[in-house]
């Protein structure tokens, strides 16, 4: 039987691992009070059972677009609908929801030709759709780290990354080499592969994998993101909020919002309804202390539409159960050609 519910370690855990995913076991295990052993043991049983996983993701300097992508399903083919956009590389999550629409997707690219060709093209071809709404991105103003409340501040410096000595704000606009591309897919599977494993996989020395990894960190391309089985983690509740600000205002309540802890993902768009909002609260009726901040801290928005998230299909790459467990993986590749999507 699989293991569902997640205890007190584990939080921490996955607490540490969101501070830094690629954290080592000799050093993580004794920041939690644990050794080493454990917490390698602890881990192998999480990511094995589907219920926790480690991914690559595009650092912040990474040139890429995005889009919001909403579909109404032909009666009865939602699963189906769901399953043959989670086939598509650029489709990076894919939400079944309450309201207007049955799915609820979010779309990256490389380039705006690229976005505008899956838009228009490839994702109203999937069969069963009968209805689909595109919005495009601004900006994003969430990062990509939970924090749990599982370990204190000291256990959480004890095992952050260290501070980068390239600031992330110099350049917006670096693309990958064919090379990068390789090591971040490989990554998609398993981000806290060791170095001799990706270099077995990309057919290159563990010196030379260990070197481009460090260099892609630290110029701001790669980063890497902790998630699990959110139900079994306590939060078993997700809200697609849609809201409308001033264009002065657009920043400032996207900073704001992304700095909320339910904050998953906080985007600004094209459009009348201009910010995208993705929460993960620990129950339904939670939604109303969100509602009420959103009226408080911004007295000049308004909200155009609030969904219900009833199922996760695929979450970065990750196909979920029905249970929010991983079963599978189709690596998030904003770069792949459409023919190939």
């Amino acid at each position: 039987m699989r293991e569902s519910s997640l205890d007190e370690v584990d939080l921490m855990l996955l607490d540490a691992l969101h501070a830094n995913p690629r954290v080592s076991f000799e050093r993580l295990g004794p920041a939690l009070g644990v050794s080493a052993a454990t917490a390698a043991r602890r881990w192998q049983r999480l990511s094995e059972s589907g219920r926790a996983w480690v991914s690559s993701v595009p650092g912040p300097q990474v040139a890429l677009v995005g889009a919001v992508c909403e579909v109404r399903a032909q009666p009865g083919r939602a699963a189906a609908v769901a399953a043959g956009l989670a086939s598509i590389p650029q489709v990076m999550s894919v939400y079944g929801t309450d309201g207007d629409f049955d799915l609820h997707t979010l779309v990256l690219a490389d380039s705006p030709a690229a976005l505008s060709t899956l838009l228009l093209e490839r994702l109203p071809a999937v069969p069963g759709i009968a209805r689909a709404r595109s919005t495009v991105a601004l900006q994003w103003h969430s990062g990509v780290h939970w924090r749990l409340g599982a370990i204190d501040s000291h256990q959480q410096r004890s095992v952050a990354e260290e501070g980068s000595g390239e600031s992330r704000k110099a350049v917006r606009y670096r693309t990958f080499e064919p090379g990068d591309r390789d090591l971040f897919l490989a990554l998609q599977h398993d981000g806290r592969a060791r170095y001799r494993d990706l270099a077995r996989e990309l057919n290159t020395s563990e010196h030379l994998v260990r070197r481009q990894l460090d260099a892609l960190v630290r110029r701001g391309m790669l980063a890497f993101r902790t998630d699990f089985a959110r139900g079994a983690g306590g939060w078993p509740t997700e809200y697609v909020l849609w809201l409308s600000v001033p264009h002065r205002d657009l920043d400032a309540a996207g900073t704001e919002i992304a700095s909320w802890p339910e904050t998953r993902i906080c985007l600004s768009t094209v459009g009348r309804a201009n910010i995208m909002v993705m929460a993960q609260v620990h129950r339904i009726a939670d939604l109303s202390a969100i509602l009420g901040r959103i009226t408080t801290a911004l007295t000049d928005a308004v909200v155009i539409d609030q969904r219900l998230v009833l199922r996760a299909f695929k979450s970065w790459g990750r196909l979920l159960d029905a249970s929010g467990h991983a079963v599978g993986v189709v690596p998030v590749d904003p770069w792949a050609t459409v023919a190939d999507a």
